[in-house]
């Protein structure tokens, strides 16, 4: 991106089985849920960039198939060059539509889902925002579990307008006593000539529920532009 501020990217969490992947499960009608991860995207690109993210939001349920988060997100970031800086970054607000029943003996196998996000950039210029629409699909088949995202994130301000795809894919393998494994892939890539920040990188995933908690995370290796990408969401019910 090429703007002063930070970019709140792939900023979303939500019951996952992936670490960078986002899933197709919603809160249930009036359900509520604390959310959080924590991300690091380690010397990416050609400044090196080392980027370490903290996002918390709840998740509402408004019916069993729409669900509302109203996230935060601090950062912190350090570059070839220059100092190393905290920041609160953004606030705002996510609605994420699954268009099919959640109930488990209705249910299909496929399951497609779409999350729409604007978030408020609180650092750097006035009046930036950050719109965000994802499309992802999930599908299941006994004991596995496939996902794919593809979306576009914008960064949109007085000066200057950018837009950047997230897209990737996974498997999740249930395993023994909740816990699963897999792997994904994961991708940043901008829509302007500017390819400083793109990104992609693959790895292993876990995750784990348990009663009203869960967690998910993912290592991702580098293989293009940056060195690692680990990421860990967690969640606990009301």
């Amino acid at each position: 991106m090429v703007m002063v501020v930070a970019v709140p990217a792939t900023a979303h969490a939500g019951r996952t089985f992936y670490g960078w992947l986002q899933d197709t499960q919603v809160m249930p009608e009036r359900g509520a849920e604390i959310q959080t991860f924590i991300s690091e995207e380690n010397y990416q690109g050609p400044a090196n960039n080392r980027d370490t993210t903290w996002w918390l939001s709840p998740a509402i349920g408004i019916n069993d198939q729409l669900e509302l988060e109203l996230p935060v997100e601090f950062a912190w970031d350090r570059a070839d060059g220059v100092a190393p800086r905290s920041n609160f970054v953004s606030y705002g607000a996510q609605l994420k539509y699954r268009f099919v029943t959640a109930d488990p003996v209705d249910a299909p196998d496929f399951v497609p889902a779409i999350r729409i996000d604007v978030d408020r950039i609180v650092i750097g210029p006035r009046d930036v925002w950050a719109p965000e629409v994802d499309l992802i699909g999930t599908y299941q088949s006994g004991i596995v579990h496939s996902a794919i995202n593809a979306g576009v994130l914008g960064l949109v301000g007085p000066d200057a307008q950018n837009f950047e795809v997230h897209t990737g894919a996974g498997v999740s393998i249930e395993t023994v006593s909740d816990i699963r494994v897999g792997a994904e892939v994961f991708a940043e890539i901008a829509l302007q000539s500017d390819s400083s920040g793109d990104w992609v990188a693959i790895g292993p995933n876990i995750s784990w529920s348990h009663g009203r908690s869960w967690l998910s995370a993912s290592y991702g290796i580098g293989i293009y532009q940056i060195r690692d990408a680990p990421k860990l969401n967690w969640g606990i019910a009301f």
